[in-house]
């Protein structure tokens, strides 16, 4: 054999070993593959439940009632009450006595009845004095509302949009009040908050809104998905 012989087919067995050696090198493990295969089914499910889970959202605000849910009760002169009639956040009826006063003038103390001019629930003024000026509140009724709708103040900074529909609790007392945002009135003010109409779902916690009532409003947005909370 010639020596240009056993060079050729010693190149080529070099050769052949250097394709073998660059085999070896490209091909991946299957562990590899599996793990690429897994994290693809991982980035899956987490893309679906960005944009399919839900989340519901709640958020607690400090809660006043509005004034104009109530009718006032004055006299256009100045009074003494002698005795409260019936209890504080008592439903009464129209031309039920509610308070016994005494009208102050110079000739003499008379006394009368004040009495409710509608249906509704009768409040306390709460005021430390036992003679009321003329036209200030002796009392407060809250105005028979058939729809059982009241205004209310959320007194806090909004944290996020509140719309009409959101489901709401209203605490009051330890008490659970259920109702929805049937209206919303303009938009936030200092020192105000936003004002809101609140429809209740039934009556059974009316004589919890006294005037003076210092109440606490859990809104429960409706449930987000994962991807709309991150917006």
């Amino acid at each position: 054999m010639s020596v240009i012989n056993m060079f050729r087919k010693e190149a080529l067995r070099q050769q052949y070993k250097s394709q073998e050696f660059g085999h070896s090198v490209i091909k991946q493990p299957d562990i590899i593959n599996k793990a690429i295969i897994f994290l693809c089914i991982i980035m899956l499910i987490a893309f679906i439940g960005i944009q399919f889970i839900t989340l519901a959202t709640n958020q607690t605000y400090q809660l006043t009632i509005s004034v104009e849910n109530y009718q006032p009760l004055v006299v256009s002169q100045a009074v003494v009450i002698n005795k409260q009639l019936v209890k504080d956040g008592v439903m009464v009826n129209k031309n039920q006595p509610l308070v016994n006063i005494s009208i102050i003038d110079t000739a003499s103390k008379n006394n009368q009845y004040l009495s409710a001019e509608n249906n509704g629930y009768y409040f306390y003024s709460q005021v430390n004095q036992s003679v009321i000026p003329a036209f200030q509140p002796i009392g407060y009724l809250l105005k028979n509302n058939a729809d059982n709708e009241y205004i209310f103040w959320l007194r806090d900074k909004l944290k996020n949009e509140v719309t009409v529909g959101d489901f709401v609790e209203i605490r009051l007392n330890s008490q659970a009040v259920h109702g929805k945002i049937s209206m919303i009135f303009g938009e936030y003010l200092i020192n105000e908050g936003i004002r809101i109409a609140i429809k209740l779902d039934d009556s059974q916690y009316l004589s919890l809104l006294s005037p003076q009532s210092k109440a606490k409003l859990l809104l429960k947005k409706q449930p987000k998905s994962i991807m709309q909370l991150l917006k």
